[in-house]
């Protein structure tokens, strides 16, 4: 029974050394793992905010490795004068508070063009609430319109640092019910509000995020030329979604128009080159699960590759003890068969010394 059981263990040992490992992964983890996941056995490869994978869903294979290999990628997207990516809500919802975040880099000679818009959808009247961050010859700015005010900025903010200088700045807009607050590089932007900050800066429906090409009504292409990358309203990832779209149930709510994905943001704005990708975050009306594939279930995605090592040492010990055990039980069976053939010949060592004479015939 013992040597049973210590079989067992043993094969249990191999099994957990040749499993799948929930070892650390650069910018993401394994969610649904299990201990000592086998051939055949799956799990989902969760990106942190700001990263993206093309395959969530992975594979135990024959060589105690996933597959696909679990990789998460940073999203870097390179935009021109006609370049935009839309994403349009499943349903538009109202909007009292939200953020934009965003780093980007462009050239001199880019000096105006929309960065990123936030629409509202069309009112009966044919309006529309809006929030623009955008290039004014060469300086950001953002403005707020509001439908309700007919068209009016309600609120301003203008930066006097010149951006357009090729390296890589990062912009925070936050907006509440009642103000308008934008940091660059850390930098607090002074804002204005032309409507005296008596009004509410409520949108009406939000519809849709735009970023990049925008044609105006004078029909001039009034798009960005540079960099993006980072790009987060309320918690969604627009560059991520666009660059997932192909491949996930969004596909319909995203245009991608002559935008390129790049492994990093260089001195070449328009080069196309391979295309490396990232996760999306939750956000009011989207459903990152059914953006990403990956469906977490809380408590199993938190270890890194701990609980494997714990399990091998713990079977290591258990089976170091039973081999201790079934050894000492041997010697011991050794020692007490041994001592009973001694007691057997003592026994005959006095029946010779009382009877001296006495043959034994064999």
């Amino acid at each position: 029974m013992i040597v049973q059981l210590s079989l067992i263990l043993v094969a249990a040992l191999f099994n957990a050394i040749r499993s799948c490992s929930n070892n650390t992964i650069t910018n993401g983890r394994l969610a649904n793992y299990k201990v000592g996941s086998v051939e055949g056995d799956s799990a989902s490869l969760v990106c942190d905010p700001g990263y993206t994978t093309y395959n969530p869903h992975l594979v135990c294979g024959d060589d105690n490795s996933w597959i696909p290999t679990p990789i998460c990628h940073k999203v870097f997207v390179t935009f021109n004068k006609t370049s935009m990516i839309k994403y349009v809500f499943p349903s538009p919802y109202d909007s009292k508070d939200s953020s934009v975040s965003f780093s980007f880099s462009t050239p001199p000679q880019q000096s105006t063009g929309v960065l990123v818009r936030l629409t509202s959808k069309k009112l009966s009247d044919g309006s529309r609430d809006t929030l623009t961050v955008e290039l004014v010859g060469g300086f950001l700015a953002t403005t707020m319109q509001l439908s309700s005010v007919g068209q009016r900025i309600i609120g301003f903010c203008h930066d006097d640092v010149a951006l357009n200088d090729e390296l890589q700045h990062q912009v925070l807009l936050r907006r509440n019910s009642s103000s308008l607050s934008m940091t660059i590089d850390n930098r607090n932007i002074q804002c204005s509000y032309p409507s005296g900050g008596d009004l509410e800066f409520t949108f009406t429906a939000l519809r849709s995020i735009q970023v990049g090409h925008l044609q105006p009504s004078w029909g001039e292409d009034y798009g960005f030329t540079g960099c993006m990358t980072d790009l987060s309203v309320d918690g969604l990832a627009p560059l991520i979604l666009a660059d997932l779209a192909e491949n996930t149930k969004i596909e319909d709510q995203v245009t991608v128009q002559d935008v390129s994905f790049v492994e990093t943001c260089g001195e070449k704005y328009n080069a196309p080159t391979t295309q490396p990708p990232k996760e999306p975050t939750e956000t009011p009306p989207v459903d990152t699960n059914a953006v990403t594939g990956a469906v977490e279930v809380p408590g199993k995605a938190e270890d890194s590759g701990k609980d494997k090592t714990t399990l091998i040492i713990i079977l290591v010990t258990i089976v170091i003890l039973i081999l201790l055990v079934l050894l000492i039980g041997i010697v011991c069976k050794k020692y007490y068969n041994n001592k009973g053939t001694y007691k057997v010949d003592e026994s005959r060592l006095r029946a010779d010394q009382e009877n001296p004479e006495q043959e034994y015939f064999i």
